[in-house]
């Protein structure tokens, strides 16, 4: 599963909708104070709301200088009257089931009625109803607004949408106790019956090809007390604590109820309102939690890195928020008792057709003698013949530390991360970020902080790295989203899409297609920013011109 779009409105510097197509590797350009940030700062307020139900957030999560500042920093031109909206699409949803969309084995719809939908086949299981029951894309749009009443923003409203259409939404003034599912679309492929019409007996002749609009229409107490109304007003009341957004740690809580049934509560909660209930948790918040769950697997690495002092110690219970300084990155470096990690970096960090520098991170584990102790006693007096058993029974039980040096192998020299140029100790971080087992989003701003070009260009090879799957494939487990300057990064991707279209590539070189890359200028027009993306072909050339000859700068200096 990987973030392929993003739309906003009426977020930080964007006013009217801006469309943002994201790629496994996407690149943001453009002049500093631009907006290139916004598209991260929206990624980890969506976050906030969705993890934290916090629609007012400063400090994140992520940490380090992702300090939001709350909704009223957040919303465009600081005008509260205005409504924020942020849209995720997610596709490429992989394996053949998710605990978070539970009805896959469509054991637990426990309701005839629902039988012949498509819905338990909700995630890529390979099944003969593939064709038209299998999802592809997730959407999850939120509308965020400010109540003067409470002095305070609320989700107004959620949409989900499977496979580019819409399913249904949730809406809610400022109060708690009035949010409404509504706006349901009857026609979507998984609400509708999946036999064909030669399969269906006569006994079903009776039987409606949207049985979800006739179990709303007949279980929701709004429907029973109004009689026929228009399939366009269905409404059933959800749980919330506050606005539109429910609780994501449980099953949806709505008021569907049997009116066939006796009026204890217990008796109420019939197989088929039970499968209903299931059916809408699953289309409903089983899209929101796993939104939430993408973006608790983004990795933020900030444009400054933190370098580790003398006498450093690692964090050994993982901290998300050392991430954007760069410490995490150490932490992990420092604990990697296997050598995996380590030896992978070395790789990149040493390789000739890498970043090709003269460094390699070496782990020293180093005993020590605390101040007094009887090992120390010892060396104090004069040593004896007889003291040499008690000497090595002492020293296997001395405590052991770890620490990271980085060796020039060229020269033989070992030197501490605070003595080495501000470069290599700046990149170390990226090359941890991108290398490290983990799925998601990966922020990166600035990565060529500090670097010489010849290893910018690297750097371009070690994101194409980044975002292979373990079966080879291109951009399934990661997402790159990399803020930068750098021409160079950006022409070693171009250079690896025309070898790849050529058959050209190195040997041992992993190559790309057109796909694989987005480049998105960001450019300041007026009162908002726009978002420009710059098409790639397969000879890794752009298709669209460069505004305001960006890039330009070189050919003037040398002609």
């Amino acid at each position: 599963m990987r973030l392929s779009r993003l739309e906003i409105t009426n977020f930080k510097g964007i006013g009217t909708k801006q469309v943002i197509e994201l790629a496994p590797i996407t690149l943001l350009f453009g002049p500093n104070s631009a907006g290139k940030s916004t598209i991260l700062q929206s990624l980890h307020y969506v976050r906030e709301v969705l993890a934290r139900g916090n629609p007012d957030p400063d400090q994140t999560i992520a940490g380090g200088l992702i300090d939001l500042g709350g909704f009223a920093n957040l919303i465009h031109g600081h005008d509260l009257s205005r409504t924020m909206t942020i849209k995720l699409v997610m596709d490429d949803i992989d394996g053949t089931g998710d605990e978070r969309l539970p009805l896959n084995s469509g054991a637990s719809l426990n309701a005839s009625e629902f039988a012949d939908l498509p819905i338990r086949y909700l995630v890529g299981e390979n099944t003969d109803l593939k064709d038209y029951a299998v999802v592809q894309a997730v959407g999850v749009e939120l509308s965020v607004e400010w109540s003067d009443l409470h002095g305070g923003p609320f989700v107004s409203s959620i949409t989900i949408e499977i496979d580019d259409a819409e399913i249904a939404t949730i809406s809610s003034p400022a109060q708690a106790g009035r949010a409404v599912l509504s706006g349901f679309n009857f026609d979507h492929p998984l609400f509708r019956r999946s036999r064909d019409a030669d399969e269906i007996s006569d006994d079903d002749e009776g039987l409606s090809d949207h049985p979800l609009a006739d179990q709303i229409a007949e279980l929701s107490r709004e429907m029973a007390r109004a009689g026929d109304i228009p399939v366009e007003k269905y409404r059933i009341g959800v749980e919330t604590v506050f606005g539109a957004l429910p609780s994501l740690d449980r099953s949806l809580v709505s008021d569907l109820r049997d009116p066939d049934a006796e009026k204890s509560e217990l008796e109420r909660k019939t197989p088929r309102v039970r499968g209903l209930a299931a059916l809408l948790d699953e289309v409903i918040i089983g899209p929101l939690r796993l939104t939430r769950d993408y973006l608790n697997t983004m990795t933020y690495i900030g444009p400054l890195r933190d370098i580790p002092a003398r006498g450093f110690r690692p964090r050994l219970s993982p901290d998300e928020a050392r991430w954007a300084h760069g410490m995490a990155a150490w932490d992990l470096l420092y604990t990697d008792n296997r050598g995996d990690l380590t030896d992978a970096v070395n790789n990149w960090l040493g390789g000739k057709e890498r970043l090709g520098t003269t460094y390699e991170v070496v782990r020293i584990k180093q005993r020590e003698i605390p101040m007094p102790s009887r090992f120390s006693q010892i060396f104090d007096r004069s040593l004896t013949e007889d003291d040499i058993p008690e000497l090595q029974e002492l020293y296997a039980k001395l405590a052991t530390r770890t620490d990271i040096a980085l060796r020039d192998f060229v020269k033989n020299i070992m030197v501490a991360p605070s003595d080495i140029g501000v470069g290599i100790s700046q990149m170390i971080p990226v090359i941890v970020g991108c290398l490290q087992d983990r799925r998601g989003i990966l922020s990166v701003e600035q990565p060529e902080l500090h670097i010489h070009p010849a290893i910018q260009v690297g750097m371009g090879d070690l994101f194409i790295e980044a975002i292979q799957s373990g079966n080879g494939t291109v951009g399934t487990s990661r997402t790159l989203l990399v803020e930068t300057h750098s021409e160079h990064i950006m022409l070693r991707l171009l250079r690896r899409v025309r070898e790849t279209d050529t058959g050209e590539l190195p040997p041992g070189v992993i190559g790309i297609k057109p796909t694989d890359i987005a480049v998105i200028y960001v450019e300041s027009r007026e009162d908002e920013v726009v978002f420009r993306a710059m098409r790639v072909d397969n000879d890794g050339d752009f298709q669209d011109r460069w505004p305001h000859g960006f890039f330009e700068e070189r050919a003037e200096e040398l002609f």
